[in-house]
Formats: structure tokens, C-alpha cells, sequence
């Protein structure tokens, strides 16, 4: 199992190119840089794209042609106008051959041993923003299917999904932009048959930059890599939501609304270590939402869901057995409104003082939701 470090840095200065070369000024590289994740504040879209030329200029001259995936999402930080970058970091095993190839003018990397195969993909994103949520969704599981077909990697391999959604609770024409994309979602992911549950995924709302897919498969004929999706006995799993919690119309063509086809988490399991991928997680028990709370309760809720989803309770349903101990490593908390900060870093702090996290703005699926947290834990056996 490829071990993975997952930390956060904060850009100084007052444009996005300062911002942007001093993350890189202060980044020491502790293994190998596997995928970056900006997260800023434009103002539009022709900023984004400005932005986003920029930090495909800047990584290209840090990293050269073994560059890792990158993306961008228009996600700010309540902590003022300042640039974030997620890094993970990943320390390849003994015996395996990393690829930095490209499909088209969508890079992508492979990592290979003679019966393992992981696909990351950073930055998936249709040609046009000006394209609807629907369309430029299609444009990009055409992409994605293209890559797998080419890699002989099947769809079902995916256990790990971001979809950084524009304005994700509006609508246009009666259609919500969430569920217009958990169609075009559905209609991709019927292309297969998900033998071991629905990648863990996190759906969030950006102020601009259309849609944006980031990804992690994993492909192996290696008997001793289990890969096993967790749910929650807290939470209806989210691919069998009833229609009641759907919002909008229904889809012309099909005449109905499609869930969202993920699982509570991913759990990928070799040997002696486990990795828990926990998807977007916020206040809903069952399927309805906690509402009229403050961010406080909305956030204690939150954290208790995933505290349930990787208790030994949740693995041992789950097949998992044997766990010696579980390790939260790493949180992402988006919060509806910036001034929900303090209350919600005090709660999380309160709980786990010192794990590596970052705060940042964008809305939930849900309107009544005002915070989703998503992480990554360790297992050891």
C-alpha cells in the first residue's frame, strides 16, 4: 500500500501570481507530488481561466514534464483573500513504474506494477464553460471514458471522485445544477456494473469555472487488495435517496431524477494498512437534513457521521475485521458562509486538534445544509 500525506499550504502576497509563487517558494517536496488542488477566489470566468493558465504555467515550471495533476476551484477561504493548495504526496512502492502521459490535452498519471494499475486524473473539464451544466458534464465522462478505454482500466475501477459543480444549488429552467449532473453522472456510470459499490465522491458548489471532475482509480488482480465500499447506519446511502429529497424537475428524456451514485466512503485494504477515502458528509440522518440548527450543531452532526462511518462497528459490518486502530489524517470543511468560520474550526479543533485541514467557502447540494466535510482516515491491521 502506497503511503499518502496530505497537507495544506496558505499563499502570501497580494496578487495570485505572488500567492502562487510563494507556495511554490516554501513547498519542500517530502515524496512524490501526485496531485495539487488550488483552491482561490475569481470573480468570473475569464478570471478563473486567467487564473488557471497561470497555475498550469507556474506547476509546468516546477515540475517540468513529470508534472502532477492539478486543479483549480473557485472555492474561496473565509481566512481572507488568500490562494490554498491541497498536496498529496505519495511514497510509490518497491516494483512499480510511474507514467505522466496524455490524452488529448488531458494529462494524467499512471502508476503500474505487474497486477496493479492507479489511475489520477486532475482537472477534468469540458472545452467550453459557456456550455450548460448538462452538457459540459457529458463532455466530461466522454473524456474520462476515452482515458479508461485507452488505459484498459474498467469504469467500476473509480474510488475516488471530486465534482466541483458551478453554482450547484441554482436552476435553470426548473432543473437544479446538482441534478443535472448526478443524470449525466448516471448515465456514464451505466456504462458498467459496480460489483463493489459506487466510488466515494464529494459534489460542492463553486462561484464559478463550470464543472471540474478530479479522480483516483484503482485496478488490481491482486487477491490481497480488497476494496470495499462503507455506508452508514446513520444515513441512507445516497444512491437510494427517494425522489422526496430530490430538487427539480424531472429529466425530459428519461422522465425522472437520478440519484447520486456514491458511497458513504471507500475502504481500499492491502496487507497490513488500510486506506478510508470518506466522501462530503454533512448533517443528514436517514435522508433528511438537520435543519434549523446553527453551524455548531450542524457541524457536531457532521463529524459524528463520520466518526460512525470508520468506527470499527461500520468495518466489522462491512467485513472488515481485525482492526488494530483507525487514524483520521486529513479534512476539507466547506462551509455555505464565510462567517461560519470560527464556529465551525472550534468544533472540528475541539475534536481533532493538529489534523491537517482546510476551511473553505462553497455551497452544499442541499440549501438548508450549511457545512460538508469530506477526509481521509488510515487503518491498521
Amino acid at each position: 500500500m502506497q503511503q499518502v500525506n496530505t497537507s495544506y499550504l496558505k499563499g502570501q502576497g497580494i496578487t495570485v501570481e505572488e500567492q502562487i509563487a510563494n507556495i511554490f517558494s516554501v513547498y519542500k517536496q517530502k515524496g512524490l507530488t501526485i496531485r495539487l488542488v488550488f483552491f482561490g477566489n475569481p470573480s468570473n470566468n475569464e478570471e478563473y481561466q486567467a487564473h488557471l493558465k497561470l497555475i498550469a504555467r507556474t506547476v509546468h515550471q516546477n515540475f517540468g514534464d513529470e508534472s502532477p495533476v492539478f486543479s483549480y476551484a473557485a472555492q474561496p477561504s473565509p481566512e481572507g483573500n488568500h490562494l490554498f493548495v491541497e498536496v498529496v504526496e505519495i511514497i510509490p512502492e518497491t516494483g512499480t513504474q510511474v507514467y505522466y502521459k496524455r490524452s488529448k490535452d488531458q494529462p494524467y498519471i499512471v502508476i503500474e506494477s505487474s497486477k496493479t494499475k492507479k489511475l489520477f486524473l486532475g482537472g477534468v473539464k469540458a472545452d467550453s464553460l459557456e456550455l450548460s451544466i448538462s452538457k459540459q458534464s457529458d463532455a466530461i465522462f466522454s473524456k474520462l471514458e476515452e482515458i479508461f478505454s485507452l488505459e484498459k482500466i474498467p469504469i467500476f475501477s473509480i474510488i475516488r471522485q471530486w465534482n466541483y459543480i458551478e453554482q450547484i444549488v441554482n436552476k435553470a429552467d426548473g432543473r437544479q445544477n446538482y441534478q443535472e449532473f448526478n443524470d449525466s453522472r448516471t448515465r456514464f456510470y451505466n456504462k458498467t456494473t459496480w460489483e463493489n459499490g459506487f466510488p466515494a465522491a464529494t459534489g460542492v458548489g463553486t462561484s464559478c469555472g463550470g464543472v471540474t471532475i478530479d479522480l483516483e482509480a484503482l485496478h488490481s488482480d491482486d487477491p490481497d487488495i480488497k476494496i470495499v465500499a462503507l455506508n452508514n447506519s446513520l444515513q441512507v446511502p445516497a444512491h437510494a435517496y427517494s425522489p422526496r429529497v430530490l430538487i427539480g424537475e424531472e429529466d425530459e428524456e428519461t422522465g425522472q431524477k437520478t440519484t447520486p451514485k456514491f458511497e458513504r466512503a471507500k475502504l481500499v485494504h492491502y496487507g497490513k494498512k488500510g486506506i478510508i477515502h470518506i466522501s462530503g458528509t454533512a448533517a443528514i440522518r436517514g435522508e433528511i437534513s438537520l435543519e434549523n440548527v446553527g453551524i455548531e450543531e450542524q457541524t457536531i452532526i457532521t463529524l459524528e457521521n463520520i466518526e460512525h462511518l470508520i468506527s470499527n462497528g461500520t468495518l466489522v459490518a462491512a467485513g472488515i475485521e481485525n482492526v488494530a486502530g483507525t487514524r483520521l489524517c486529513s479534512f476539507r470543511v466547506y462551509l455555505k458562509e464565510g462567517h461560519f468560520f470560527e464556529s465551525a474550526k472550534k468544533t472540528v479543533e475541539e475534536r481533532y486538534a493538529g489534523l491537517p485541514a482546510v476551511y473553505l467557502i462553497g455551497d452544499v447540494c442541499r440549501e438548508e445544509l450549511l457545512v460538508e466535510i469530506e477526509g481521509v482516515a488510515s487503518i491498521d491491521f
